[in-house]
């Protein structure tokens, strides 16, 4: 993850919430207030924040929490539709290199596959992340 005004996430844990809702900081300096992504403009400044996520990807580790393929395959579809929803640059997944425990190479394979599949469906553009062998990058804009 980046630093810089995007940096500091903050979680809403009210009892009410199914699960955190990340917010953002403004991107104009003289605000700088938390924002629910979901608008396109601050409700101080009306800073446009259309382009805050632009660069950013959204990442999701779906190998080390002990999860099943199945359950990693729902949080990718999950972490996809969050990466669009809030107008991410991409989604990053975690899915490990492939250890020798079979339950993390079955997820390393099969999210690789997912990946790629999403990729050519969509036209995205589907390539394993340079700085962690375990990891691949969906970029939603085209190559």
């Amino acid at each position: 993850m980046q630093n810089g005004p995007l940096s500091p996430i903050l979680f809403d844990t009210s009892e009410n919430m199914a699960r955190p809702t990340k917010l953002i900081y403004c991107t104009n300096p003289d605000c700088g207030i938390p924002v629910d992504p979901v608008v396109l403009d601050c409700p101080k400044c009306n800073a446009s924040l259309h382009e805050a996520f632009s660069e950013l990807y959204y990442e999701i580790d779906v190998a080390h929490d002990g999860q099943t393929w199945e359950q990693a395959r729902h949080e990718i579809e999950e972490g996809l539709n969050e990466a669009l929803l809030y107008r991410y640059r991409g989604l990053k997944v975690i899915h490990g290199y492939g250890s020798s425990n079979r339950k993390r190479n079955i997820i390393a394979r099969e999210a690789r596959h997912l990946l790629h599949k999403i990729a050519e469906s969509k036209g995205y553009q589907c390539r394993p992340d340079r700085y962690n062998p375990g990891a691949h990058l969906l970029n939603f804009e085209a190559p």
